[in-house]
């Protein structure tokens, strides 16, 4: 029996050997096949980054236009059952003096029903050019901090501080524009006929049976990915208070534009403020339906499940690649046994050849998902009908994936290796 510190020695020796091989076998190989290699690791490292992060992307997408073009970081609506936020007014000075708040955006919400049409009256069995839809009373300027609202403005102009009267319609209300005009979906009424210029007639029923209505202009059409603006009516916030019976200096919702790591913080804080005082206070990811999440979860289950065949096909690719490898030098490797280099030396110089290939296929991936196709997708994200799809891919989750390819490559250098060492010496010699 040999002992711990030969065996030591003797697989040190065959590490060494290995490595001399490797290299040797490496700088002598044709650089065609190896860049080839090289690139297929690459695009099997893209496909393991790439296709799950864009299609989680789609989701994340919307998720990140739902904080920049509505909720912000923090986003605080009224209490289950309540029709807006207790305490409102000390509420705002408490979040406008924080000094870790950097914008507050207060809204009035009022569900109204919506006139298109003044003049001419529906004809028989014909309905009337009117819809229900939600109303939000802003501070165009405060919204801008926050959301940078006029981005969504496609056609017409902004609303302006003490100029009342006017009105902006998101674009999925108006037939026009609408991204859903031409689906029959039972119960969905768009207004016709309508378009920047146009008056129409906003009315709201008050728990007293009272009725209040008023004429105003359509300054604008806003468009975003958000429901939230493109399903809503925007009006300055003076304005709208003017409908509300009672609570005129309360709000039903306060965006809050803060750092992302500040955030679940600040709902804490803004909760303890609160005290007894009811409200809903949510960072964005939490005011997210579960549903979407749901979906970003199944998306990067696909993901995943797409990216395991890409490891199947590089696994196979690098079988193949060192099993060719091995049996046209088989003769070689028989010389190379007959003269007393050990049969592990070998294998560990294939083993070496196979970690050479997934590391440089691995780094090139990794410089082309951080250098090239993450700042182009952030910049020229893709455009789907709900959300500008990016590619999430983080550093960790990159490290991770390249591990897994560094592993499922060196087995399948291994086995091939193995079988042509395993051979007999003199039958490798002769060819036989």
């Amino acid at each position: 029996m040999k002992s711990l510190r030969a065996l030591k020695k003797e697989f040190l020796n065959a590490l060494r050997v290995g490595w001399f091989l490797a290299v040797r076998q490496i700088r002598r190989s044709s650089k065609g096949t190896t860049a080839l290699i090289i690139f297929i690791m690459m695009l099997t490292f893209l496909n393991l980054v790439a296709v799950s992060g864009l299609l989680v992307g789609l989701i994340e997408g919307s998720f990140q236009q739902f904080r920049e073009g509505y909720s912000g970081e923090v986003i605080i609506t009224a209490a289950p059952g309540k029709d807006y936020i207790e305490n409102s007014p000390a509420l705002i000075n408490f979040l406008s003096s924080h000094p870790r708040v950097r914008a507050i955006s207060p809204r009035h919400t009022l569900g109204m029903q919506v006139l298109g049409t003044l003049t001419d009256l529906p004809k028989k069995n014909e309905r009337p050019n009117r819809m229900g839809a939600q109303i939000t009373g802003i501070d165009p300027y405060k919204e801008e901090d926050v959301t940078r609202f006029s981005r969504f403005l496609k056609y017409g102009e902004n609303l302006r501080p003490g100029e009342e009267g006017g009105i902006l319609i998101g674009a999925n209300l108006i037939k026009k524009y609408s991204s859903f005009a031409d689906a029959n979906i039972p119960g969905l009424d768009l207004l016709q006929d309508v378009d920047v210029g146009s008056k129409v007639r906003l009315s709201a029923t008050r728990k007293n049976g009272e009725v209040v209505a008023k004429d105003l202009i359509v300054r604008g059409i806003v468009k975003s990915k958000v429901d939230q603006v493109s399903t809503r009516l925007f009006v300055l916030d003076s304005e709208l208070e003017r409908f509300l019976a009672v609570n005129q200096e309360q709000y039903q919702e306060i965006a809050l534009k803060t750092d992302p790591d500040y955030a679940m913080a600040l709902v804490q804080e803004t909760t303890n403020f609160m005290g007894s005082y009811s409200a809903r206070i949510q960072t964005s990811e939490q005011a997210i339906p579960s549903f979407l999440r749901d979906v970003a979860s199944t998306f990067n289950i696909l993901g995943n499940a797409l990216s395991s065949i890409a490891l199947v096909v590089a696994s196979i690719t690098i079988f193949i690649v060192i099993f060719i490898n091995a049996v046209t030098k088989r003769k070689f490797i028989g010389i190379m046994k007959g003269i007393g280099i050990s049969p592990r030396a070998v294998q560990f110089s294939y083993v070496f050849q196979t970690l050479f290939y997934g590391l440089m296929g691995s780094a090139a991936g990794l410089l082309v998902t951080f250098a090239a196709l993450k700042p182009f997708f952030a910049a020229h994200p893709i455009d789907f009908p709900f959300s500008d799809g990016i590619l999430v891919a983080t550093p960790e989750g990159a490290v991770i994936r390249a591990g897994i390819l560094l592993v499922v490559t060196l087995i399948a250098g291994f086995m091939p290796a193995k079988m042509i060492v395993k051979k007999n010496t003199l039958d490798s010699i002769l060819g036989r």
